[in-house]
């Protein structure tokens, strides 16, 4: 398993990887995928320098990934915190270390930032998920809100 920053022809992978949990956890989000131009995608997310995404790679084939947000922030001393977003590990490919390794990647590009924390949110539904994550020795401190926009 290698994990790597993404580049821009690995899109329909991740995309797809999106699709399979938006499959099981049907979400409102607005345009579909095959609307979306990959060129300008990819020029939007390669620009944001507090954003990185990354994949697992197993024989060539895209089998997860993680986005790492960076948050500057005025509080705790002005230590930046990180976010996860769009934890994705192909069903297939669930239980062999892919999303430990992931997130294992995403805790050191927050410690490289001087993150004091990270965040995630995870679908109420998604027990198998939220197991997965106290494994890893995540733990449930706050409720967490949205507002689709």
């Amino acid at each position: 398993m290698v994990i790597r920053p993404a580049v821009k022809t690995d899109i329909p992978a991740i995309l797809a990887l999106y699709r399979e949990l938006e499959d099981a956890y049907p979400v409102e989000t607005g345009t579909a995928d095959e609307e979306v131009n990959h060129d300008v995608l990819w020029r939007n997310v390669a620009a944001d320098s507090r954003q990185q995404i990354l994949v697992g790679e197993q024989n060539g084939r895209i089998v997860g990934t993680v986005t790492v947000i960076i948050v500057p922030n005025l509080g705790h001393r002005g230590s930046p915190w990180a976010a996860v977003e769009n934890v994705v590990v192909a069903r297939d490919c669930r239980g062999r270390g892919a999303g430990t390794a992931l997130m294992t990647a995403a805790g050191e590009i927050a410690r490289r930032h001087g993150c004091y924390k990270i965040v995630l949110s995870s679908n109420l539904s998604r027990r198998e998920a939220h197991d997965f994550y106290h494994r890893l020795g995540w733990r449930q401190t706050h409720a967490g809100f949205s507002l689709m926009l």
